[in-house]
């Protein structure tokens, strides 16, 4: 299995240190075209899924997760690397950085 875009999403993040330290980043998910994780900080979401789509954009979806229950949110598609930070700090409340 081929993680590199997990592993390339998750640096446009800032990094998976600094998802650990920021928002509590855990339960880390990839494949060939995605990467999934759960964080803390939010009541209404705790999840995200982002995902590299057929035209070389990201297409994101925020889930509220509750017991073995995972609820889509809100969801952005076509979105450039440069916007998946700023989505998901608008979207959660939660900043990446200081």
């Amino acid at each position: 299995m081929n993680m590199h875009v997990a592993e390339t999403i998750i640096k446009q993040l800032g990094g998976k240190g600094k998802l650990c330290a920021m928002v509590n980043a855990r339960n880390f998910v990839g494949d060939d075209t995605s990467v999934a994780f759960r964080f803390s900080g939010n009541r209404s979401i705790n999840m995200v899924k982002i995902t590299l789509n057929g035209k070389d954009l990201y297409d994101v979806v925020l889930y509220r997760v509750r017991k073995f229950e995972a609820k889509p949110v809100k969801s952005f598609d076509d979105l450039y690397a440069d916007s998946l930070k700023p989505v998901f700090e608008t979207e959660t409340g939660l900043y990446l950085s200081f």
